[in-house]
């Protein structure tokens, strides 16, 4: 309240000094006029506007209409009542909204004392107009300054308390409806944004719970470009790793149950063999020395089985491992494979076929286990001599397509059905169980092992009853010569 009457005395100041300004202006034209026409000043217009104590409302001053229109404006603006008093203690202006006309001879000792010190410079608040004002009220007056800087007036604001209170009440109302009114704009538009927002986050809990319980295709169908869409879209990346994890992990206990029952199933016919030769033997029932023989060589031909059997689970095991290293070398890949077809000679020859090799590669150096390809080599050899008929022919082919080096071991044996195709590198799987009763089914598995620890991929095309084709490709070669 002290600033504001201080703002509204220096305004006031303001409207006193543009009309001292003009009545100086005027007295000035007038003493012109008067030294023209040899006639005396006139007193009274030199001094015009100098001094509050004339009755400004008489005057036609334009600056005083616009004086009064702004102490009305504050008056409706501010609830309160405003007085203006020059500094010979007259009201020149008084609009009271809230009681009667005061005269000056009616203010209480402590009003006068209040406007006594407004006139002497000083702003001051007090109550001591609430008597004469005939309701509680607070009084602020300040003091106003005329053209040559003295106070010529004071002007004093009296703001009744019950008006202040209803001013308060009714901002507290309007705070309150303006409260509600954002309320109910406010909540629908909140619960629709906490919709959006929430709704992700349940879809992703709903995704988590789902595959706590093993349920791995699923997916949060959230599709948003921001943190909440970057963080559903792992969750979708989480559940296809899972689920293809949960695949993989069903894949190989499948594998192991297969493997184990392929195992016991090997192991049983030769177990079994040899146990009722040697029942027979210890019983006695057999007396016939040759009989006895035939017996034991049986025994032997069924511990060679199971040793072979053995010695190829643990091969595989071991190539099957990463952490298996296998012994690298540099070597001649043309020496490699005339070297297998060589060993395998013997074996062909018992079943009168023919090994045939066409080495039409420049001689090529690759570093890999010279003794496990070699190996893998004639896996696939023994294969195509045990399948193929007396007389038959098997070519070995090394030649250079499209800058890969490719190894050809073509037979015209018997040949693979379509079906079984796929599965010939699966673990204990036989082709022809008459043709390889000697054979415990992990051979081109091994091979498959050898040739992926080289990188070295292997094709198979095959028909029924004319033939089968393992094309073997070699990658990282160094070509020597032409």
């Amino acid at each position: 309240m002290r600033e504001k009457v201080g703002t509204i005395a220096n305004t006031i100041s303001l409207f006193i000094q543009n009309d001292t300004s003009d009545a100086q202006q005027d007295s000035s034209k007038s003493d012109d006029n008067d030294d023209n026409n040899n006639t005396s000043p006139n007193p009274h217009n030199k001094h015009m506007g100098m001094h509050m104590g004339r009755n400004m409302s008489d005057t036609a001053i334009p600056y005083y209409k616009a004086l009064v229109y702004y102490i009305k404006l504050l008056n409706r603006m501010d609830m309160s009542d405003i007085w203006i008093i020059n500094d010979n203690h007259q009201f020149l202006i008084s609009n009271n909204r809230h009681h009667r006309p005061v005269q000056y001879n009616e203010l209480p000792p402590g009003g006068v004392d209040v406007i006594n010190e407004a006139l002497q410079g000083n702003i001051v608040v007090a109550d001591s107009f609430s008597g004469v004002l005939g309701t509680p009220a607070t009084t602020a007056a300040a003091p106003i300054k005329g053209a040559d800087g003295s106070y010529v007036g004071a002007v004093s604001m009296h703001s009744p308390i019950n008006e202040m209170n209803n001013s308060i009440h009714y901002a507290i109302r309007l705070l309150i409806i303006s409260s509600l009114f954002a309320m109910m704009i406010a909540l629908p538009a909140s619960l629709l944004v906490s919709y959006y927002c929430t709704e992700p986050l349940r879809k992703m809990k709903k995704m988590v719970l789902a595959i706590a319980d093993g349920k791995y295709n699923i997916k949060t169908n959230i599709h948003q470009s921001d943190e909440i869409g970057e963080l559903a879209s792992s969750f979708d990346q989480m559940a296809v790793k899972l689920d293809e994890a949960a695949k993989e992990s069903g894949r190989l206990d499948k594998a192991r149950r297969i493997f184990t029952a392929n195992v016991s199933h090997e192991l049983r016919t030769p177990v079994a063999v040899l146990r009722a030769s040697l029942e027979a033997l210890t019983s006695g029932v057999i007396k016939d020395e040759t009989m006895q023989k035939e017996y034991h060589q049986q025994m032997l031909n069924e511990t060679i089985y199971l040793e072979r059997l053995v010695n190829d689970m643990l091969e595989l095991s071991k190539l099957q491992n990463p952490d298996f290293k296998i012994e690298m070398s540099k070597f001649i890949l043309n020496d490699l494979i005339s070297d297998a077809a060589r060993a395998m000679r013997p074996f062909a020859a018992a079943k009168h076929i023919h090994i045939l090799t066409e080495l039409t590669l420049p001689p090529a150096e690759m570093t890999g286990d010279y003794g496990r390809l070699r190996q893998m080599i004639m896996v696939v050899l023994d294969n195509a001599i045990k399948f193929s008929e007396p007389g038959g022919e098997i070519k070995l082919q090394l030649c250079l397509d499209d800058q890969l080096a490719l190894l050809k071991i073509t037979d015209n044996g018997c040949g693979i059905s379509p079906d079984i195709l796929p599965h010939i590198f699966d673990r204990f799987h036989k082709v022809d169980n008459e043709r390889n009763k000697k054979g415990t089914g992990l051979g081109l598995a091994i091979a498959k092992q050898i040739a992926m620890r080289h990188g070295i991929d292997i094709k198979v095309n095959s028909v029924p009853n004319e033939g089968s084709v393992f094309t073997f490709v070699f990658q990282n070669l160094s070509i020597l010569s032409e």
